[in-house]
């Protein structure tokens, strides 16, 4: 198997399929994960390259039914991130004895894929997780629940549920009880990045975290955009350091920038997505206080759309005027992305202070760049 690293979106397919386990996953000096192949141990099989959906996917055909969703039950949306889609083809797929694989914070605040049985374990999946997720043994266990026949809902960015379907595929295994469900990706952040960041926060605190919320939706509103800190003295720092970094599209994956699932064409069965742009497709559900946006792909996600209904509140809206830039095209590169990756490393810890934490010389060259592109938006 031949790596490409600009069209390795770390997924594991080619580990997970590989039968005499020749691939493993190792993390580079970027903090992401990418494939290690053991010569020794390959026999050319090809099972690799089969399972490999990013460099051979191509947008379907057929348009996707667009809509706007909002949970019908108030807890459930207040402390959904968005609208609450997601909870209500859980509790579908929990009501028939079934499994859904979703991504959850360790206790070392790390971004892990793993899977609930039961309702009220879902509950752990809520809310962004703005760092790339661990998919370790995932799509191992989604084969072996699905050979079991029980109904697997798994919920990924796009280039993880669709490396989930090219492994599947390339197992010969049926998918017909499985839902799949992404999401319109923005980018998916270093993980080793994360962790450095994390160090430095707590370190510049001089307190211990307890537990982190990507986007506090209930103090700030939906359209905000605020990471919360709690810490182990109990107190709650609210901030936007790991945020404005973020869109500053230095520290995403490069095959983030050559991505093809950037398209409402897919081949899972939802796509989810913040409903920005509500208040033109259905200004009822403009609140601030959180709308899904939701495209229905296959006639199994119209059936469990219908079966859902008693759970929701929605409206079918416009896809023209529903599309989002990540539905239309790869994410861009931060002018200073390589700039970062090479001092990162060098030395992860004074990269990310001098990035997360600039002086005012950089916080000042940042503002006449976000004020020249606004100008250039404005003149286009």
């Amino acid at each position: 198997m031949k790596l490409d690293v600009n069209l390795c979106c770390g997924c594991g397919g080619c580990a997970a399929v590989c039968p005499f386990d020749a691939i493993t996953m190792e993390t580079a000096v970027n903090g992401f994960q990418y494939p290690k192949v053991d010569m020794t141990k390959c026999t050319n099989c090809g099972l690799c390259e089969k399972a490999c959906n990013f460099k051979v996917f191509t947008p379907t055909e057929q348009d996707p039914t667009c809509y706007a969703v909002r949970h019908a039950d108030d807890a459930e949306w207040q402390t959904s991130r968005s609208g609450g889609i997601f909870m209500a083809v859980c509790r579908y797929v929990i009501d028939r004895d079934g499994v859904v694989f979703g991504c959850t914070l360790d206790e070392n605040f790390r971004a892990v894929h793993t899977y609930a049985e039961t309702y009220e374990d879902c509950k752990k999946f809520k809310g962004s997780k703005y760092v790339q997720s661990d998919l370790d043994n995932c799509f191992a266990q989604c084969e072996h629940f699905l050979r079991q026949r029980r109904w697997v809902l798994f919920s990924g960015t796009g280039c993880q549920v669709h490396g989930l379907l090219g492994f599947l595929r390339a197992k010969k295994l049926p998918t017909d009880t499985l839902i799949t469900m992404d999401l319109v990706c923005h980018g998916v952040p270093s993980p080793g990045v994360w962790q450095a960041y994390l160090d430095a926060f707590q370190q510049q605190e001089g307190k211990r975290v307890t537990a982190v919320d990507f986007r506090d939706k209930e103090t700030n509103g939906w359209a905000a955009h605020v990471e919360k800190y709690v810490m182990d003295d109990e107190t709650t720092i609210q901030t936007k350091a790991w945020t404005t970094v973020f869109y500053r599209h230095i520290m995403f994956r490069e095959s983030c920038h050559h991505c093809p699932y950037t398209t409402p064409q897919r081949e899972s069965d939802f796509t989810i997505a913040d409903y920005w742009g509500i208040g033109k497709n259905a200004p009822e559900f403009d609140d601030n206080k959180g709308c899904s946006l939701v495209l229905v792909h296959s006639d199994k996600a119209a059936q469990i759309f219908e079966a859902v209904i008693p759970y929701i509140r929605y409206t079918q809206t416009n896809l023209a005027t529903s599309m989002q830039p990540q539905l239309r095209r790869p994410i861009w590169k931060g002018w200073d992305s390589n700039l970062f990756w090479a001092r990162f490393a060098k030395n992860p810890q004074k990269a990310v202070r001098m990035w997360f934490y600039p002086s005012w010389g950089t916080r000042l060259l940042w503002k006449a760049e976000k004020t020249a592109k606004n100008l250039l938006k404005k003149l286009k």
